[in-house]
């Protein structure tokens, strides 16, 4: 419950209250056992309410069942440090110190064996430790209206807004972001004309949603508000949600979740151990701005369990499924992993892995090695917008890659050794292939120019159709790299259109990506492809960010898909470890 104060009609200050609604998961004996442990009392007896609200015309009566719990913690002495801090500077050597209790209460009220509790004072630490985390966010997704939203913030998921803050304010544009999990969101409500006889319909205050949903309550009766209780209830079980509000829950990493996440952690230990196509490895992985492990660049890792280090024959789920087997590693968990080269920079290995798994009816997922669970919402939006992204890829076989392929391509690139690189790894010789075949112009390993002369901005150039390509051979982690690199240089070129002007490049019509997989997975019977059905959330995130990002900036959005049909990757960083 929150206090507040603002102006009646006259110009005088009136209170107000805020109560938060809170579902909870568990029954209402456990959960007063639980308030008992924390020192609350009841206060009064049981109360037995019938509350009757009318739909269409039509009554529906419920028994309710309504406690009351409260704690008073006992007074506590402490100091003033704002005044201590300034007395000093005054010459006042005096100690000021103020009396502080705090308050806690909590309305447990149970409809139709579901558990509500409104908390009171601080209360709300108590009633979260068994709330639904999705039940704010769901009564919103049925009752908020969109056209009033006062404040939205939401964290998002990936590579270039991880974890920022955002908020949108009164007449600003509301839309939702692939990748955005919300938090908080402040607005007015709209149900619809067959609840006119419901409180709610007629409440014109902000609604506050998160994990509880928060009513201003200063007009309202107990009554009134057992009523409104009644009211979201029956609207959470009847109405249809929008889906408009995708977001993300950490798994909180309390005494009461541990089994959950020792659940968890056992089962992305026995996909790294049988090498399960669940999980797999970031290419690189980036904190406040630092690349951490990047093996594209030759980067030798090494994984330390138990105070020793075991260095990695190649930077793959393979190698470090096979040590964690050796060493009869039980939890991933108690893994760290780091470069050779650097050995200040360890991560804990779950921070580099992509994992996801569907664990009591919820699906979970790793992000920044922390557990996290998507709602449905989450989910269904995440679905829809691939589809959009299986919309623009075509699978081209003329640009499989075979062993004649790439021979070809290296006879080529050894016959001139003034005019190509020398070097080794296997995208370079197939992409002098595709430059010969399709008379594309070579960009791999040449930059930009100005102020860009470390940017590759593609691999290649359909001058036909003024398209920029980003080639990359390998599994999901080779394909998010891919990505990245060519959001980065799409939004470079799009700012400075004279930077590929070194190499004639004068206009960009289409910004592409040629994916070659040796991976079926996501190949369907039919000869397309479903980008969906690539276990990795971090992929769809990014590929479908990719493609808002491109149409964003005024570019043809293109994915093409070739096979891999050589028999076996002839470079291990290549492997492909894909997580779908």
């Amino acid at each position: 419950m929150v206090k507040r104060q603002s102006f009646d009609a006259h110009g005088g200050w009136r209170r107000t209250m805020e109560f938060s609604v809170y579902k909870q998961l568990v029954t209402k004996e456990h959960f007063i056992a639980y308030l008992r442990e924390k020192e609350m009392h009841r206060i009064g007896e049981s109360r037995t309410y019938i509350s009757r609200i009318v739909i269409d015309g039509e009554e529906k009566i419920e028994q309710t069942e309504i406690d009351f719990f409260f704690k008073l913690d006992s007074e506590e002495t402490v100091e003033i440090e704002w005044a201590n801090y300034w007395g000093d500077f005054f010459g006042d050597a005096s100690r000021k110190t103020k009396t502080v209790e705090s308050a806690f209460g909590m309305i447990i009220i149970e409809i139709d064996n579901s558990i509500y509790a409104i908390s009171l004072g601080r209360g709300h630490s108590y009633a979260n430790n068994f709330a639904d985390m999705d039940f704010g966010f769901d009564i919103a997704e049925i009752i908020h209206d969109e056209n009033s939203i006062e404040v939205k913030s939401a964290k998002f998921f990936k590579q270039s807004k991880n974890k920022s803050l955002t908020q949108y304010n009164t007449n600003s544009y509301v839309t939702s972001e692939i990748g955005e999990s919300h938090e908080l969101l402040v607005s007015k409500i709209n149900i619809a004309e067959k609840y006119s006889n419901f409180n709610l319909y007629s409440y014109e205050d902000k609604m506050k949603f998160g994990s509880a949903v928060k009513i201003e309550v200063s007009s309202y009766s107990p009554v009134d508000i057992i009523n409104i209780i009644h009211e979201l209830h029956y609207i959470s079980l009847n109405e249809q949600k929008s889906g408009t509000l995708p977001r993300m829950n950490f798994l909180r990493n309390n005494e009461d979740n541990q089994p959950m996440i020792a659940d968890l952690n056992r089962s992305l230990l026995n996909a790294i151990k049988n090498r399960e196509p669940s999980v797999s490895l970031s290419y690189y992985t980036e904190e406040d701005g630092d690349i951490l492990i990047e093996p594209a660049n030759g980067d030798q890792v090494e994984i330390i369990y138990e105070r020793r280090s075991y260095t990695l024959d190649t930077y793959t789920i393979n190698s470090i499924g096979q040590i964690l087997n050796e060493i009869e590693c039980t939890d991933a968990s108690k893994v760290s992993i780091r470069p050779v080269n650097d050995r200040r920079n360890q991560l804990n290995l779950l921070k580099v892995l992509d994992y996801s798994i569907e664990y009591r009816r919820k699906d979970y997922c790793l992000y920044k090695g922390k557990w996290a669970s998507f709602n449905k919402s989450y989910m269904e939006f995440i679905e829809r917008e691939i589809v959009k992204v299986n919309e623009c890829t075509n699978i081209i076989s003329a640009f499989n890659l075979t062993e004649e392929a790439l021979e070809r391509g290296k006879e080529i690139q050894g016959s001139n050794t003034d005019e190509y690189d020398q070097v080794n790894y296997t995208e370079y010789p197939y992409n002098i292939f595709l430059m010969d075949k399709f008379n594309f112009l070579l960009l791999d390993r040449k930059k930009g120019q100005h102020f860009y002369k470390s940017v590759e901005f593609a691999d290649l150039f359909d001058e036909n159709e003024q398209s920029l390509i980003h080639v990359k051979i390998g599994g999901t982690p080779d394909l998010r790299y891919c990505i990245q690199q060519s959001i980065h240089s799409a939004e470079i070129f799009n700012t400075q259109s004279d930077a590929l002007e070194v190499h004639n490049i004068q206009k960009v019509r289409k910004v592409a990506m040629l994916l070659v997989l040796q991976s079926e997975n996501m190949f369907l019977d039919d000869g397309t492809i479903d980008f969906s059905k690539n276990n990795s959330i971090y992929f769809k995130i990014e590929i479908i960010e990719w493609l808002t990002k491109v149409r964003m900036l005024g570019y043809i959005p293109e994915i093409i898909i070739a096979k891999d049909l050589r028999g076996t990757a002839s470079n291990p960083v290549e492997e492909a470890v894909t997580a779908g």
